[in-house]
């Protein structure tokens, strides 16, 4: 828009050329100074200009100019970008200027208005002065306006937006439109008042068609309108007439006041047939209520922005014909709302007719709790609502009261021009996100151009929203039992969630029991990134923990609801938050990629000794997939499980884990093997003895087979001498010659193994072996060794002879202390020939100390050795 300032008049003068700035011609410069004094004295100290002091002056004599030349127009209304050159200040958006003669609501109805066009105030301010204007409308005097005759308004306003020439022009029309309505108001203030008596007298005139009580109430709710509880702003009568055609319905003349005075904008200028109307306004005219109270489809540009208020009288022949009716809109005013629904006529009486028609007893539990819902519910919806529809809405909302229930209430407005839904939901699943949700949906399926809402929380724990859809044309068929299906999806808490998720697989009451007793423990962020199907599993697995005596629970599953495929591993522990320098190489051992890890403090009662953690890692197979769940997830998480809580190991071997059928008992006992025969010929670390094992991994679950057929409580001489053939054939398939000395070395242990305790359920595992059939043993050789493998100790005996002799002792030797012990026997043997022909030696080391730098304690060494005696 250019700098151009032009005005819009309230008569024919319209849009005036431009004024220069500060033209003071037709004024005095007192008259300018008196100005300036009440245009600086009503601007408020927080919006102070941020021009210079020359270009507020240019500001308030630009103004001065506007204000001067208004001359006998009602009003006049400019929208322009005031810039140095044409005005002598400039602003950064476009400048509302208004002057009229003063009058109610013209400051907040004008705001509303620009506010309801998007518009942003950044600065205004409104100042009022007396003036004295000549015959023409030529200002003669600015003075005070406080006892002036005659005042006018005077209104800045500053808005955030630049406004093109278009712009600017329709912005002009809108506010021009409001002054006109606040204007019509403001004149017909008194004349109104008399209209809102003369319903009264009509409702009294018809009053044979219609119960007294209604008649009464009728009449005492238009008297309580006038005491300071509606704001009048336009009134109309239509007569029903019969012209030969049928009965039509016609807007009567010269009965029109305030923002209704104009009978051409009204759609019954001419008589229109009651047939021709839709059916629902055709049967308002010709039955039901003698008083309607309704929400209007326009809104109010007179002192607030919202729906007008629409209070319609039917009026009726004596033979029950229908006469016309008496139309009163306004807004009911913030004394209205504030008063008590119980109170009110109309309202009182619905209210007095259900506790009536429910038998409720006064003072009962129910009839207070219904009185209480009654006062909650919006007045809007209490004064449109059929005595039917409220009825029920109040019976249902008491049982919804009582069993913390969803509920949905939808209603029709008796003119069809809006749906009303009133939504009850638990207080503690309602946020404003919900009500968002809530919005959308309903806004989606009744295709309204707008809605509101009303929030009201209830006393005993329920929050209820009253939904206004604003229907242009006809209100579409909805699907109650749709519709309240998609509430009840919204308003489900997560607890409802998991809740039948668990119910899938339990029974509903065992559902509901696991999510009270654990739910609450699960923090926000574990609710807004998991899935149902993640929680409900994660509940299960926290309870099978709190029921048992276990302190670790490890959960393999592999997603199946995620874009991202993983394995999660999820590690329970009770007491609280674990390193993850201590489970990431467990994790690592088994040959899997770890790609997250998500941890989770659950919360616990105040009183409870437990500080449950969760880690939950998402890991890949060595394949770069998901593991196999099914086959080897219950042996993975019983492992980890062993591991962490001090009863098993994790290195290279745990691999096998994933890539045989083996468990971690088994794997345990290849694990002693490798030990023994690393002491044995050290020639392969034991890494790479675990790549050779895990490379081969048919090789390797048919080597503890062969162990098994052998030793195990179910031995069979057959399967031991097929399972060795068998494997002798699959070695002479193995490429390395490494990897084939390491398998056959296992192979060779095995048949050495002369007994074992593997099978005894004891912390510990011994084998007895065979010196002489030990793959690459040193020379010499004893008859008969027992190598021990404890989680805390390890250690050798070594006999010479079928009966032998000989001490044990701690080693500190634990990568070759069968090299220390063996050489013992042999010098006892060699010293001792005479005494001790065949000597026995025996040693052990400590695995597992409280602190590996300082070394084991003489405690710990004296339980070291008990273990290994006790193994022996």
């Amino acid at each position: 828009m250019n700098s151009d300032t032009r005005r819009t008049a309230g008569s024919s003068r319209g849009i005036l050329a431009p004024v220069s700035n500060g033209d003071t011609q037709s004024t005095s410069d007192t008259a300018l100074a008196a100005f300036a004094n009440a245009y600086k004295r009503r601007m408020p100290e927080d919006e102070e200009p941020t021009i210079s002091g020359d270009q507020f002056e240019a500001e308030i004599a630009c103004a001065f100019g506007f204000f001067n030349d208004r001359g006998r127009d009602p009003y006049a209304v400019r929208v322009f970008v005031p810039t140095v050159d044409t005005c002598g200040y400039q602003s950064p958006g476009s400048v509302v200027e208004i002057v009229t003669d003063d009058a109610s609501f013209l400051v907040d109805s004008i705001s509303n208005r620009l506010t309801r066009l998007g518009y942003t105030i950044v600065r205004h301010f409104h100042p009022v002065v007396g003036t004295t204007r000549d015959p023409s409308g030529d200002l003669m005097e600015v003075i005070s306006g406080k006892d002036a005759p005659h005042r006018e308004s005077v209104q800045h306003y500053e808005l955030a937006e630049s406004l093109s020439n278009e712009e600017g022009r329709e912005l002009e029309k809108q506010l021009a439109s409001a002054i006109d309505n606040i204007r019509a108001t403001v004149r017909d203030y008194e004349p109104m008042r008399f209209a809102v008596r003369r319903m009264a007298h009509y409702a009294f005139e018809d009053g044979s068609a219609f119960d007294r009580a209604e008649v009464d109430e009728a009449i005492a709710f238009l008297d309580w309108l006038l005491e300071d509880n509606f704001i009048l702003l336009g009134y109309r009568e239509y007569d029903i007439t019969d012209d030969g055609g049928g009965p039509a319905i016609v807007a009567k003349p010269d009965s029109g006041l305030g923002i209704l005075s104009d009978r051409s904008q009204s759609r019954f200028a001419e008589p229109v047939p009651l047939g021709a109307l839709p059916p629902d306004l055709r049967g308002r005219y010709e039955s039901g209520r003698q008083l309607v109270i309704s929400k209007t489809n326009s809104r109010s540009t007179v002192h607030r922005d919202s729906r007008m208020d629409y209070v319609g009288l039917r009026r009726v022949h004596p033979d029950g014909r229908p006469k016309g009716e008496a139309r009163l809109v306004g807004l009911f005013t913030s004394k209205a709302y504030m008063a008590a629904s119980a109170t009110m006529p109309i309202l009182r009486r619905k209210l007095q007719r259900i506790l009536e028609d429910e038998d409720l007893i006064e003072g009962s539990h129910d009839y207070k709790v219904i009185t209480q819902i009654f006062e909650s519910f919006p007045k809007d919806e209490l004064f449109s609502i059929t005595l039917e529809d409220l009825r029920t809405s109040l019976v249902g909302l008491l049982e919804a009261e009582e069993h913390q229930h969803v509920r949905l209430f939808v209603r029709n407005d008796v003119l069809h021009r809006n749906v009303s839904i009133l939504v009850v939901i638990p207080r503690d699943r309602f946020d404003a996100n919900l009500r968002r949700q809530l919005q959308d949906l309903i806004l989606k399926r009744y295709g309204g151009g707008s809605i509101d809402y009303q929030l009201t929380l209830g006393e005993t724990g329920d929050a209820r929203i009253h939904f206004t859809v604003w229907i242009d044309g006809s209100i579409p068929t909805v699907s109650f039992e749709g519709l309240e299906r998609d509430v009840y999806r919204l308003t489900r808490t997560w607890d409802d969630r998991v809740c039948q998720t668990l119910a899938e697989t339990r029974e509903q009451p065992a559902a509901r029991a696991l999510i009270e007793a654990y739910a609450h423990r699960y923090p926000d962020h574990f609710r807004a990134a998991s899935s149902l199907g993640q929680a409900a599993r994660s509940i299960v697995d926290v309870d099978a923990l709190m029921t048992g005596s276990e302190q670790i629970r490890v959960s393999i599953y592999n997603e199946v609801d995620s874009d991202e495929r993983l394995t999660r591993i999820v590690v329970y522990s009770r007491s609280g938050k674990r390193d993850l320098s201590e489970m990431l190489p467990l994790i690592e051992d088994l040959g899997l990629r770890v790609i997250e890890e998500i941890p989770t403090r659950l919360s616990t009662d105040d009183d409870a000794d437990d500080e449950l953690f969760a880690h939950d890692f998402g890991v890949l197979g060595p394949d770069g997939g998901c593991l196999e769940v099914d086959t080897c997830g219950a042996r993975v998480s019983a492992a980890l499980t062993a591991t962490l809580v001090g009863e098993g190991e994790s290195d290279g071997l745990s691999r096998l884990l994933v890539l045989t059928d083996l468990d971690h008992r088994q794997i345990n006992v290849l694990r002693a093997y490798r030990s023994y025969w690393h002491l044995v010929n050290p020639a392969f670390s034991k890494s790479y003895v675990a790549g050779a094992l895990a490379a081969y991994p048919d090789i390797t679950d048919d080597l503890v087979r062969l162990f098994e057929a052998r030793f195990g409580p179910d031995a069979d001489e057959r399967v031991e001498t097929e399972l060795r053939a068998t494997l002798l054939v699959h070695l002479e398939a193995v490429a390395s010659l490494d990897e084939d000395r390491i398998l056959r070395a296992f192979l060779g242990l095995i048949d050495a193994t002369v007994r074992t305790s593997a099978f005894l359920g004891s912390g510990s595992l011994a084998f007895k072996f065979l010196s002489a059939k030990v793959p690459a043993a040193p020379e010499p050789r004893p008859m008969y060794e027992i190598f021990v493998f404890a989680p805390e100790v390890a250690g050798i005996h070594l006999r010479g002879g079928p009966v032998a002799r000989g001490g044990i002792r701690w080693s500190i030797r634990r990568q070759d202390y069968r090299t220390e012990v063996l050489g013992l026997m042999k010098a006892q043997m060699t010293k001792n020939v005479v005494i001790v022909p065949t000597g026995a030696k025996g040693g052990f080391v400590m695995r597992r100390v409280a602190n590996p730098v300082a070394g084991p304690t003489f405690d710990e060494v004296r339980s070291g050795y008990r273990i290994f005696i006790s193994a022996l």
